[in-house]
Order: structure tokens, then sequence, then C-alpha cells
């Protein structure tokens, strides 16, 4: 489930949360030298199969670049996906699933990065488990009293 980070993933993570928690772009990563195409290279992060820098013999749409990320996980939100641009630093809000619904299709260019952010229910899911371990400690602890003091 957890893949191996490299120092170059590490980067990636670092500045993604930079990203995301500062609502401005700070920086933009470098081309991997691992890219396989030559031209245009996008990066991808967030919930995808495989987040990373992509490379693009010609300028790719979004889903473009989402499918060669391995596609969005089952808690993506479609409908808050955020692209920034490389070249005027601007992030704009898409709404993927309308835009797949109405057709339209979003060119890329080169060093442009897209966000592909966790739905509300990925948090909830997460505090759901963290109140069903509580609780039974609770328990384990309430039965634990109750057979020491009878």
């Amino acid at each position: 489930m957890f893949k191996r980070l490299t120092i170059r993933g590490l980067r990636v993570v670092f500045v993604s949360a930079l990203v995301a928690f500062s609502g401005r772009t700070l920086a933009q990563p470098a081309p991997s030298p691992m890219l396989q195409a030559s031209g245009s290279a996008c990066y991808v992060w967030g919930q995808v199969r495989s987040p990373g820098a992509y490379g693009f013999v010609a300028n790719p749409d979004i889903l473009e670049l989402l499918s060669a990320g391995g596609g969005p996980t089952e808690y993506a939100d479609l409908r808050r996906v955020v692209l920034i641009r490389a070249v005027s630093q601007k992030r704009l809000s898409i709404n993927l699933q309308a835009m797949l619904a109405s057709g339209q299709v979003v060119r890329l260019a080169p060093g442009d990065v897209v966000i592909v952010p966790s739905s509300p229910w990925y948090h909830v899911r997460d505090w759901i488990s963290i109140v069903t371990v509580a609780s039974t400690l609770a328990t384990l602890a309430l039965t634990i009293v109750n057979r020491v003091g009878a």
C-alpha cells in the first residue's frame, strides 16, 4: 500500500504540502530527468494512483494527465480539482465531473500542476476509525473497573 519514497519523491511531497497548506504556489519542481518523453512535463498530485511528473510529446489535456497517473482513487473529489498554471501562477478550480458531462477539455501547458483533493468522506472515514478505537478502549476500561470493583 505504501510506496517507497526516494529523495525526489520526498521533494515532490514537500512541495505539494507547501502548495496545499499555504494556498499559494511557492515553488515548482524541476522536470525529472527520468521522464521518458521529450517535450512537456506536467505534474499530478493528490488522490491519483501514481502521483508524479509525466512527460508528453505534445501538450496533454487534463484527462490524459490523470490517466497517465493511473486515474483518480476512490477517495478523489473530482468536483474540486485544482490546476496551477506554470506560466501565470494562477490557481484555477475545476469541476471535473461537470467538465466531463459537458464534453469540455482543458489543455495543459508545460510545468502545469494538477492537484486532486481528497473527498470529505476520506476524512470522515479516518475519524470514524479513531472514534471506534476510542470507544473500544473506553468500554474495556469500564469493564475492568466494574470487574475489579465487584
